[in-house]
């Protein structure tokens, strides 16, 4: 488990240096011209409009728990005590910073079955080893302090 957790930190930070790194050069690319910041940021939103997606909604049931960590969704499938599935749903605002996150992610990851994009989310399946021997009591336990997004 703290491996996934460290791999989604490390993910998360890269590309949250990555993402401001990129808004820098921007601005040092105009040729020296300096924008304000409320220019910049409606130039960014109108240019972004068309390229962010829907939110997906994820909520807990009798056959998922889903719990919020920053903008990342930990969903965990089950069959009565029996995890049966892992996923994480990263949340990167547009589909073009999910593809790039995408991007990164090592193929020879054994702790990552399958990774892919779904609009404005990267969605990264962890391999059934990551969580064989995990019960939903645990993942409780060892998730206490997240919100559990329920629907309301």
């Amino acid at each position: 488990m703290k491996k996934i957790l460290l791999t989604l930190l490390a993910l998360f930070l890269s590309f949250s240096l990555t993402a401001c790194g990129s808004d820098e050069e921007k601005e040092e690319n105009k040729g020296g011209e300096k924008t304000s910041e409320v220019e910049t940021d409606e130039g960014e939103n109108n240019n972004s409009v068309e390229d962010v997606a829907e939110k997906i909604k994820l909520y807990s049931d009798d056959t998922k728990m889903v719990f919020k960590n920053g903008n990342t969704q930990l969903v965990y499938y089950y069959s009565g005590d029996k995890i049966t599935a892992y996923h994480a749903y990263i949340d990167y605002e547009t589909a073009a910073l999910a593809n790039l996150a995408l991007s990164t992610i090592e193929e020879n990851d054994t702790a990552i079955a399958k990774a892919y994009t779904n609009g404005r989310y990267l969605v990264v399946e962890y391999a059934e080893s990551e969580y064989e021997n995990t019960t939903v009591k645990e993942i409780r336990a060892l998730y206490s302090y997240l919100e559990q997004i329920q629907e309301k």
